[in-house]
């Protein structure tokens, strides 16, 4: 008895000083938050911090699944055991891995400059890097909306890639898609008109001549004319063979040998060897040149638009136009139709050789 009293006060005591807490519960009550504690025991988490987490989660779910279902979702697109990559490291084996498909060469120049900058600049791992600093780091490039737009691109490829190697949750967005797009300006295409091709053609010398012809009536990329090789104009066949290392979309395509454009080629074709040679800027610039001296300018892309609105004019298929430039139809669609009438479109394709007739 006298060790009951003892220990009576010590326990009075305690309550005195706040240092037990004192709980009236019903029975079932009691029952409850017992077994609360036991089933909580291993998580480290009290019972009022885990009431209100499930009241919170209760509401976002608004009656559309369990808390245990939300989780099990997360957990499938959150998965803990991703290897750990970093921007750079990424980048090399997107690199690597495009060489090993025979990306063309203008692409690879594509991926280095754009996404080399990536790498420098995001050296920590990719599953960290956020929407918010992603389009922070393409603010600071300062460049126009188009470059803007074209590094965009390249920096979502790269992040799939990493989807693609389990560097990131495959069955959900990265934070590259949720990237804001650049307003572009439209886009203004400007092109030669027959008389003014023609009067490049007659001032030009032999290898501007097939630059001019080849750009004009077949619609080659500068890049892709730069490549080009003799073997590859088949006059015989009626064609010119763009293969898929030369092209820019690293896909082989084969563009038609217009009338008019076999007249400006014959006289020069060889067996084989590269048509041009020379520094492609270089070469543009004689080329541009040549406008200056016959009194106009070279509009950006000239022979490439020209093509295009004067090929889509006469043939009436965006699609067919878009097989032969490696485009898409709804680019040649949106910006070559009613660029200019079948009346121009006949006289450009009439454009020959004087001595031709």
């Amino acid at each position: 008895m006298q060790e009951a009293k003892i220990e009576a006060h010590a326990a009075a005591a305690k309550i005195q000083n706040g240092q037990i807490d004192v709980l009236e519960l019903k029975s079932r009550d009691r029952i409850a938050y017992q077994h609360a504690l036991a089933v909580l025991r291993e998580t480290g988490q009290t019972v009022d911090s885990v009431a209100e987490q499930y009241a919170e989660a209760f509401k976002l779910l608004k009656g559309t699944g369990s808390v245990v279902e939300a989780a099990r979702f997360f957990r499938k697109h959150h998965s803990t055991a991703l290897p750990k990559r970093s921007g750079a490291e990424i980048y090399e084996e997107f690199l690597a891995a495009r060489k090993v498909d025979n990306a063309s060469l203008r692409y690879l120049q594509d991926i280095q400059s754009r996404l080399g900058r990536f790498s420098k600049h995001f050296a920590g791992d990719i599953s960290h890097i956020t929407t918010r600093e992603l389009e922070e780091w393409i603010a600071t490039l300062g460049c126009g909306p188009v470059a803007r737009n074209s590094t965009r691109a390249l920096v979502i490829t790269l992040f799939n890639f990493a989807k693609q190697r389990g560097y990131l949750p495959k069955n959900q967005p990265s934070e590259a898609d949720a990237t804001a797009v650049a307003k572009e300006p439209p886009a203004q295409i400007g092109i030669f008109t027959p008389e003014q091709m023609t009067a490049l053609l007659e001032k030009a010398g032999p290898q501007i001549v097939s630059y001019l012809a080849i750009g004009g009536f077949a619609g080659l990329r500068h890049a892709e004319l730069m490549r080009l090789d003799w073997s590859e104009i088949k006059l015989k066949e009626g064609h010119i063979e763009v293969t898929a290392q030369k092209a820019k979309t690293a896909q082989r395509r084969i563009v038609p040998i217009q009338g008019n454009l076999a007249k400006w080629l014959r006289p020069h074709a060889l067996p084989a060897g590269k048509v041009f040679i020379g520094h492609g800027s270089r070469f543009l610039s004689k080329v541009t040149r040549v406008s200056k001296e016959c009194g106009f300018d070279w509009p950006q892309n000239a022979l490439r638009h020209s093509f295009a609105s004067y090929r889509l004019a006469k043939c009436k298929s965006a699609a067919e136009v878009a097989l032969e430039m490696g485009n898409s139809p709804r680019i040649v669609f949106q910006h070559y139709r009613e660029i200019v009438t079948a009346g121009e479109a006949e006289k450009w394709w009439k454009v020959v050789p004087t001595k031709a007739g």
